[in-house]
Order: structure tokens, then C-alpha cells, then sequence
């Protein structure tokens, strides 16, 4: 199995644990994603960005600024948040959002 196979199966096994805006949000995540990483020899970053995402608020579909982040592995972008694919509360698939500026360590 390659590092970025295992990353891939630490990162499914934090995506179905319940996301909680204040304890168990995206940078959580990510930040145990790197210390699983961590502990199993994988090199693993995590990233902050600034971005834009489609958000549905009050019946209308709106682009706003969010904080998100995710796990990096060979340079590849793998989310921790929510299953790929699927979407929170105000329709935001994490996914999707478009990077503006980004921090990584």
C-alpha cells in the first residue's frame, strides 16, 4: 500500500466521524489527519485557505467567503471535513470551495 492509499483511508475514517463546527470542525480534522499521518511515517501538511463557496441562505443561492482546510499528501489536496461529495447545513460541498489564499504547515 502507498502512503497516499493509507492517507486516503485516514482521512475516509475522519470524514464519517459527525462534524461539529466548534469541536470536530474542518482544521480539527485536519490537524489529526496530520498526526495520524504523522505517526504512521507519512508526510502530511495541512492547508488553511480563505475561499469562496456556493452557499444556499434564506431560499437563495449565494457565494460567500468561508475558512476551510484540509490534508495535503504528495502535493495532493484530500479532505477531512464530510464524505466527498456531500454538503452542511447551508449547502456548502467542501469539495467545491475555490481557494483565494491559502496557508500551509
Amino acid at each position: 500500500m502507498t502512503p497516499l492509499q493509507r492517507a486516503e483511508e485516514i482521512a475516509e475514517e475522519l470524514r464519517h466521524e459527525p462534524y461539529s463546527l466548534i469541536r470536530n470542525d474542518c482544521i480539527t480534522k485536519s490537524t489529526r489527519f496530520r498526526r495520524k499521518c504523522k505517526s504512521e511515517g507519512i508526510v502530511a501538511r495541512v492547508a488553511v485557505c480563505i475561499g469562496l463557496s456556493r452557499a444556499r441562505w434564506f431560499g437563495r443561492w449565494l457565494v460567500i467567503p468561508v475558512i476551510h482546510s484540509w490534508g495535503e499528501v504528495e502535493g495532493r489536496r484530500i479532505e477531512t471535513s464530510r464524505p466527498l461529495g456531500s454538503s452542511g447545513l447551508w449547502g456548502i460541498v467542501p469539495m467545491n470551495i475555490r481557494p483565494v489564499a491559502t496557508i500551509r504547515f
